[in-house]
């Protein structure tokens, strides 16, 4: 906006007293100034994936082909993942479908290795190369950490390099997370608390302002049931979030519970049904501090019964709004 200033300057007419001709001079023309424009306001809603859009994205860690079909990056692998999507797009044509890769960066291990912390991280060239091939064919892309003994928030920020582009998000698997050190991932069943997660859920929620990037999903998979209604929520053979409700509620990131529990025996959808049920429409409801649920399916081991269709994940309710797909 333009602020006009006008400045007239008046000379005095001077009479020279046995003269009979005066002098006036002129005042001089105006000159509008121009203020600094201010920078235009940065808005996080603009090109945020949720709640606009749907996710449908293709799990892996890089180099294991039991893990997820996103193992590697191959045409096949991403023609079948445009067309997982399309089914979904169809089946809801109000929420565009944007297409992904889930890829566990922060692997767990059942050994301490060099470092103590029961995980490695998987190389920086291969998580390069999923970035630019996300970044090329137009996917979101999941930093998908897994933690074991590390530290979460130091390994949060080893990965925030990457934070920094506008595709990239954050999941969390509580199932290998062990930030009191009280078991080895793949070995022992995990308990984790509100307080080992709300840090990670503060510094992405952060980050949009940060670098100037739309508003990041954060998912945090569940395996296993809330411990909110139990005598002993810290128990790990009954529950592996210990106090759901205490999860912090932040509008600057979309927090997104997603149920990657797996079936593969006759009556699994049913089971996997109630636990959408209970771990997400009823969190939801009762603690008001999520808005959106996640669901994966695994396409081998599920397959061994029957596997669970595009229309019913999306009987879902609420329908899922991040959908991954394993092995």
């Amino acid at each position: 906006m333009l602020t006009l200033v006008l400045i007239v300057s008046m000379t005095s007419y001077l009479i020279n007293a046995g003269a009979d001709q005066t002098r006036a001079a002129s005042a001089p023309v105006s000159t509008p100034t121009a203020s600094p424009s201010p920078s235009p306001r940065f808005d996080p809603d603009a090109g945020a994936a949720l709640p606009q859009n749907r996710v449908v994205a293709f799990y892996a860690v890089p180099g294991a082909s039991v893990t997820g079909p996103a193992h590697e990056l191959t045409d096949a692998m991403l023609t079948r993942l445009k067309q997982q999507a399309a089914v979904y797009q169809q089946l809801d044509p109000a929420h565009p479908v944007l297409a992904g890769i889930d890829l566990v960066v922060s692997v767990p291990d059942r050994r301490p290795g060099p470092a103590g912390t029961y995980s490695h991280r998987v190389d920086a060239a291969t998580i390069n190369t999923y970035v630019e091939f996300c970044r090329k064919h137009n996917l979101l892309l999941f930093l998908d950490l897994n933690f074991g003994w590390s530290d979460p928030v130091a390994e949060l920020n080893f990965f925030r390099p990457y934070l920094k582009l506008p595709f990239v998000h954050v999941a969390v698997d509580p199932e290998w997370m062990f930030p009191r050190h009280n078991g080895v991932p793949g070995v022992n069943l995990s308990n984790v608390r509100a307080s080992d997660l709300n840090p990670l859920i503060s510094a992405v929620a952060q980050m949009p302002a940060e670098y100037q990037v739309p508003r990041k999903i954060f998912m945090i998979h569940q395996y296993r049931p809330d411990g909110d209604d139990l005598a002993n929520p810290y128990n790990p053979g009954a529950a592996i979030i210990a106090d759901k409700k205490n999860l912090l509620n932040d509008s600057r990131v979309d927090l997104v519970i997603h149920v990657d529990s797996v079936g593969g025996w006759p009556g699994d959808i049913e089971v996997k049904t109630e636990q959408y049920t209970k771990w997400v429409a009823q969190g939801m409801q009762r603690f008001q501090n999520f808005k959106y649920g996640g669901f994966k399916i695994f396409y081998q081991l599920e397959s061994k019964h029957k596997l669970m269709t595009p229309e019913q994940v999306m009987a879902l309710q609420p329908a899922p709004m991040v959908i991954t797909y394993g092995y």
